[in-house]
């Protein structure tokens, strides 16, 4: 009988880690309704003052997830914000995020990344066949934890 305990501890356990890695249900819809935008605001905590800043950046969403990406080789200040406090909040139409990020370095990730943004950013993808790095920045994968919508 305790042998069985152990054996169901183990079960939920595995289980609570497995759904720990898959998008919640309302963000995944949430996230499919905003999917064709063309920016989303980030709100990054300023890593010297303590306040929030916001700006509009591009985005891709892949595999419930949000992909973005930083420019000036990560001398932008929502990149450097996210490096000392990766919580972010984003916000696209009616929708407001909330977000950990993680910088991407593994190059086939980078590449993946790349390739998703010159797909869905024609602009990136005619720049980037006169030698533009518009759209092959330094990417981020944003993971969503929660979401809200305003009323």
């Amino acid at each position: 009988m305790r042998a069985l305990g152990i054996l169901l501890a183990a079960l939920c356990v595995t289980v609570a880690v497995a759904s720990d890695d898959a998008p919640l249900p309302e963000v995944v819809t949430a996230l499919a309704r905003i999917r064709d935008g063309s920016n989303i605001e980030i709100t990054t905590i300023g890593r010297k003052s303590g306040k929030p800043h916001a700006r509009p950046i591009w985005y891709v969403v892949d595999d419930g997830r949000v992909l973005v990406q930083s420019g000036k080789d990560g001398k932008t200040d929502w990149y450097q914000n996210l490096q000392k406090t990766p919580e972010v909040t984003l916000k696209a139409d009616q929708y407001s995020f909330r977000a950990r990020g993680r910088l991407l370095t593994d190059p086939k990730d980078v590449e993946r990344v790349h390739a998703l943004f010159l797909h869905k950013y024609t602009t990136a993808r005619l720049l980037s066949w006169v030698g533009s790095g518009i759209g092959r920045g330094l990417p981020v994968e944003l993971t969503v934890e929660s979401v809200s919508v305003a009323r």
